[in-house]
């Protein structure tokens, strides 16, 4: 450590801090957002997952009192800012999965939220082509809208085909290309 930082202080004339300067594991380095792994793989660091997640419920929160176009025009710019950015990282391709599946059931929240109402929710279910049975017994027996969200009928009307037709993009499939 000692001769690395003399001869870039001297021979390169640069400034080291000796605050983040160290010798570590490949794995516990934290390298411009990505976390290098020792059999020589890139992967996201979980410091950035974390601040992506929590842009992502920036952008959700459910009393925003925004367009559902709108929060999806935002979402887009943040999914495709972070994977142009993270495109290198080649592990994880099943956490990208799941962050996908969390933003569409976040996305659910936010459209059933934006009905209100039990009926409102009914109609908008029903207009999705769920059955009137389904639709009455996802609305009747739940606990709140996260829960909601994940009922077989919501997840029916709001599926990966209904997000594409709203223009919501993947994050998986822009990092996986």
């Amino acid at each position: 450590m000692a001769s690395m930082i003399d001869f870039i202080e001297n021979k390169l004339k640069l400034k080291v801090n000796r605050e983040k300067s160290g010798v570590k594991q490949c794995s516990e380095v934290k390298f411009l957002g990505y976390t290098l792994m020792s059999d020589g793989g890139i992967r996201v660091a979980d410091k950035s997952i974390t601040r992506l997640k929590n842009r992502i419920r920036e952008i959700t929160r459910r009393n925003r009192g925004i367009r559902f176009e709108g929060i999806i025009r935002e979402l887009n710019a943040t999914i495709i800012g972070w994977a142009n950015y993270y495109k290198l990282a080649n592990t994880w391709l099943s956490t990208f999965r799941s962050i996908d599946e969390w933003i569409r059931r976040k996305l659910r929240c936010y459209r059933l939220k934006q009905c209100g109402r039990r009926y409102t929710i009914f109609k908008f279910l029903y207009s999705l082509a769920v059955p009137k049975q389904k639709c009455w017994n996802a609305i009747m027996y739940t606990q709140g809208w996260w829960h909601l969200s994940c009922k077989q009928a919501i997840n029916q009307a709001m599926n990966l085909a209904w997000f594409h037709l709203q223009g919501l993009q993947s994050l998986s499939a822009r990092l996986s290309v």
